[in-house]
């Protein structure tokens, strides 16, 4: 009787930070959005196009890494005008495929999603991904902005599917990276 009594407190002690887990990530403990600015970054306004480089993607399923894509792109058209371009080109070519000249004197957009994680249990999902997104300036060697951003999404399986929630989340994250991406475009970054 006491043994037993004891192993189940053992059981619930090795327990208790499984539940906490959840929690931490709900009580804003888990990574933040961050944006670092070269100190050299100048607004950018007027410019005739900027070129987007498809997305890198590791171990991110094929339709979320397009969704998120194809999203980010529409969104920038959408909203060029805040930062004075004519407009967003989807570069095709492999960017060591591409004049190294020509790519020197263009404005263009690069990224990466990555650390997509689905937690599934009986009942609930929960999904979280990492994306990363540089904005490259005509004449620097190194991207002039850096915006990260890691997103979650957590549904009840009874409320939602795991597409339609891949989706939401896929959306949420092409808003939060070209949102983020025109305001620093826009005005200069705090520093």
């Amino acid at each position: 009787m006491v043994t037993s009594r004891l192993s189940q407190r053992g059981r619930l002690r090795r327990l208790i930070p499984l539940f906490l887990l959840p929690l931490l990530f709900t009580a804003g403990c888990g990574p933040k959005p961050q944006l670092t600015v070269a100190p050299a970054f100048k607004p950018v306004t007027g410019i005739d196009s900027a070129y987007i480089v498809p997305f890198a993607a590791v171990l991110v399923p094929d339709s979320f890494n397009e969704t998120v894509f194809n999203d980010f792109v529409d969104q920038l058209n959408r909203n060029r005008r805040q930062v004075g371009a004519k407009s967003f080109l989807i570069l095709k070519e492999e960017v060591k495929d591409v004049d190294p000249a020509w790519l020197a004197r263009q404005y263009y957009i690069s990224g990466e999603i990555w650390s997509y994680v689905e937690d599934s249990g009986c009942c609930s999902t929960n999904i979280r991904v990492k994306a990363r997104v540089y904005l490259h300036e005509p004449g620097q060697k190194e991207p002039s902005v850096e915006i990260f951003v890691p997103l979650e999404a957590f549904f009840d399986h009874d409320k939602s599917t795991l597409e339609r929630e891949q989706d939401r989340l896929a959306h949420n994250l092409a808003r939060e990276l070209s949102q983020r991406l025109l305001a620093v475009m826009a005005t200069a970054a705090p520093r």
